[in-house]
């Protein structure tokens, strides 16, 4: 497993932490500094060459370390394929928390699908692996349900406070789905291929939010 541990936050709660030496340590600075590039490169290959086709010591090519050092930081592929996920959902929960001043349950839920996509376009490679690549066996599989399990809920949550009082667990579930393959679908689309759908983050945001009134018109 790697260096650092990790909590696993939700709306309202506080991002990922991580324990170890003083940033103003040089030494952990360089160490921090490697540790990111490793997660870099890993996110990168396995996102574009597949997981099964990746070996550490060509993470560490592309990280421009030895072996050693990256399994100093990180055991194995699997500890590195774990805590790219776990960043990730870390990142979603930060920017939720940053949403939380807004009282508005439909602005939050907008806000929450803008910032889904913004997240897929600044982490192209980390959000594919995560929700994009078939997993690599049981163990993977059932991370992937435990990182996008609160992901889930909280959309859930929200559509809850923004349907109307009384609404059926059925019409919940279903604007869920719809909701979840409009944010996904957008996300894919913005970091495959924009050009051949046309699109930018400026156009998909406007997008989404036509579709938020759609689904929302009961």
């Amino acid at each position: 497993m790697s260096k650092s541990t990790h909590t696993s936050p939700v709306r309202g709660g506080t991002s990922s932490t991580r324990t170890g030496p003083q940033s103003k340590d040089p030494k952990f600075k360089a160490g921090a500094e490697l540790r990111n590039r490793i997660l870099d490169a890993a996110s990168l290959l396995f996102a574009d060459a597949g997981y099964p086709n990746v070996s550490m010591r060509r993470i560490a090519e592309e990280a421009g370390c030895s072996p050693m050092a990256a399994y100093y930081h990180f055991h194995d592929k699997g500890a590195l394929f774990e805590q790219l996920c776990i960043d990730l959902y870390g990142r979603f929960a930060t920017m939720l928390h940053n949403s939380d001043h807004l009282s508005d349950p439909e602005e939050q839920l907008r806000q929450t699908m803008r910032d889904f996509i913004s997240l897929s376009i600044k982490f192209p490679h980390h959000y594919r692996l995560t929700f994009l690549t078939p997993p690599k066996d049981k163990q993977a599989q059932e991370l992937r349900v435990k990182i996008t399990r609160p992901i889930i809920a909280c959309f859930r949550e929200s559509i809850r406070l923004v349907l109307p009082p009384g609404a059926s667990e059925a019409v919940t579930e279903e604007r869920l789905h719809q909701i979840l393959a409009c944010v996904h679908g957008m996300a894919v689309m913005l970091t495959t291929n924009p050009r051949a759908y046309g699109l930018n983050i400026e156009k998909a945001v406007q997008e989404l939010d036509s579709a938020f009134t759609r689904i929302f018109v009961l």
